[in-house]
């Protein structure tokens, strides 16, 4: 009896274990095929990035003695006063933004949702020291954030020295002012905390990037496409890709399920060699989906399928730096060697 029983616990804890090996051996298959693969290099411990608030400093200013306040700012942040401070119109304009109601809200909503941003410049810091990895010639931007009164079409501006965030585009989907400025429901989803650091290295990747050829085809846009998302894997590799394309979980999973479905269609239509305005739009333009599938489909399928293509570009030609892969503007070359073929 006492035999049985130990051959049943035994037979038990065996299936246990084989069932966690194969549940850890998909997880990690599955991180490998949606992350590039991560880079191990001694940490460059001179890379630590310290976020200038200048809203904070604005907003902190004694209004009785505005002149004064701006100009000991004046140094530490001349990207954002540029003007001539002596000025009386420009002292004007800036108590009337010190002073709008509606940005004074905003300002204090900012507050709330970024009390402090030591959770960012420990993202940046880490993002930043692949950069100079990746990158070793180029000196690391320094990170400012501010209210801009909601600009939604530039939420992050940046320059070879500088890199500016509108706090105010991150303060939540549910946001009350989102809706009330226009924007979609899809947009608005975008507008959180959590997507600060891959649209600050989505406006990196585009100045690193040679997007100089003109008479693009389809094909050439995806591929450029995917190498800006290519970028992002390899200087954020531990953010999900749903946060990389803005995706949500469902969107990720259709993407997964048609691969080879969109691959044909692009294929069988002859559309991966078109300079066609209208059909380049639908399979890459921003919406709420890709209009040539069902509105179950995320939008923007022909870039994510421009960066599976990139992917396995680099997994084909390992030898291949990102230095190289952003100066190679020959998109079919890049298809060729990628051996691009998604299974059925």
């Amino acid at each position: 009896m006492a035999i049985l029983v130990f051959m049943k616990k035994y037979f038990f804890f065996t299936f246990l274990l084989l069932f966690l090996i194969i549940i850890f051996s998909c997880n990690t298959c599955n991180d490998k095929k949606s992350r590039v693969s991560k880079i191990y290099f001694p940490i460059d411990d001179t890379v630590k990035v310290k976020i200038q608030r200048y809203e904070k400093a604005l907003f902190g200013i004694d209004l009785k003695n505005l002149k004064n306040g701006l100009k000991k700012l004046k140094s530490e942040y001349s990207f954002f006063l540029d003007g001539d401070l002596n000025d009386t119109m420009n002292l004007i304009q800036i108590k009337s933004y010190l002073t709008d109601s509606f940005i004074v809200n905003i300002y204090e909503n900012c507050n709330k949702i970024f009390p402090d941003v030591k959770d960012l410049e420990a993202q940046f810091t880490k993002a930043f020291r692949y950069l100079k990895y990746y990158f070793p010639d180029k000196k690391n931007p320094k990170v400012y954030t501010y209210v801009s009164g909601l600009d939604y079409e530039n939420p992050i501006k940046y320059t070879d020295s500088v890199l500016v965030i509108a706090l105010d585009m991150y303060l939540g989907n549910n946001y009350k002012y989102y809706k009330m400025i226009g924007q979609p429901l899809y947009r608005q989803n975008r507008f959180r905390k959590d997507f600060i650091m891959t649209d600050c290295m989505r406006e990196i990747a585009k100045t690193k990037i040679d997007n100089s050829r003109e008479n693009k085809k389809l094909i050439d846009i995806i591929v450029y496409e995917g190498k800006v998302l290519y970028f992002i894997d390899a200087m954020l590799p531990d953010t999900p890709d749903s946060l990389k394309i803005y995706y949500s979980p469902s969107q990720m999973e259709w993407c997964a399920k048609n691969e080879s479905n969109v691959w044909s269609f692009i294929i069988d239509k002859k559309l991966l060699y078109s300079s066609d305005p209208s059909m380049i739009e639908k399979l890459c333009a921003d919406g709420p989906f890709t209009a040539v599938f069902s509105k179950q489909s995320p939008p923007r399928v022909g870039i994510w399928i421009g960066w599976q293509i990139v992917r396995a570009f680099m997994e084909h030609n390992k030898k291949v730096t990102l230095k190289e892969l952003f100066t190679n503007q020959d998109s079919q070359s890049i298809l060729t060697r990628s051996k691009y073929k998604p299974k059925k």
